[in-house]
């Protein structure tokens, strides 16, 4: 598999369960969480890949400080007290706070896979690994068990498998050129991201974040990266 460079197809088909939401309406698609099953094969050669990326990362300094997720010796946990740590300090300095808490839509199923391969190149990750990603990611498909029958296999066009052991990797890595600035703390815990500023009063405290969330949005455009309103604060 890594001297081809080449993920097996047979591999690449998930099968997905969809598990009723408690308290929700049956007939509404919304209401189900789909839980995605992949071959164990496949598990074992992510992990093969998983040890090879993450020696790469490591020497690259991959991801960034401010992300948490998917980081060893790191949790939410510590990204809460580091959040909690920084309003306190601007509470002793006489600063107000002002946060915005972003939820992204459906942040691992809507990947963009092409922007993903230009952000490995850019990361100068060595060539049999950006292919072998490329593979993993390219050409699956999904089928959905219903009624004890499973649907007809359907091609996915973005995102990253559900359910993989490398998922929740490379989506770190897609989150890692977030805009940065001076007077903006960042906090992420990989798809979760709280964004704070401060000021002397509050009204001075938003104007920072407002400044930011221009720069942020493009980066967001660019990139293809969608929030879910509802749940963005």
């Amino acid at each position: 598999m890594l001297k081809f460079r080449h993920f097996p197809n047979c591999w690449k088909t998930a099968r997905v369960l969809p598990i009723l939401k408690p308290g929700k309406d049956p007939t509404h698609p919304v209401s189900y969480r789909p839980i995605s099953l992949l071959p164990t094969l496949s598990k074992l050669g992510e992990k093969l890949i998983l040890i090879r990326y993450l020696t790469h990362a490591t020497k690259l300094r991959l991801p960034i400080p401010q992300q948490f997720g998917f980081t060893p010796q790191l949790s939410t946990t510590h990204q809460l007290l580091r959040f909690v740590e920084h309003i306190n300090e601007g509470r002793n300095s006489n600063l107000a706070t002002a946060a915005i808490f972003l939820d992204i839509a459906k942040a691992v199923d809507e990947v963009w896979i092409e922007g993903l391969i230009h952000k490995l190149i850019a990361y100068n990750f060595p060539q049999y690994i950006i292919e072998i990603i490329q593979s993993y990611i390219t050409n699956r498909h999904l089928t959905v068990l219903v009624k004890n029958s499973d649907s007809t296999p359907r091609k996915l066009q973005a995102g990253v498998p559900q359910g993989g052991i490398l998922a929740p990797i490379i989506f770190v890595l897609y989150m890692n050129d977030i805009p940065q600035v001076r007077n903006i703390m960042i906090s992420l815990y990989a798809d979760d991201t709280a964004i704070l500023s401060q000021g002397k009063t509050p009204d001075k405290a938003i104007v920072p974040l407002q400044n930011y969330l221009k720069n942020l949005e493009a980066w967001l455009v660019r990139w293809k990266i969608k929030l879910n309103v509802d749940k963005t604060e």
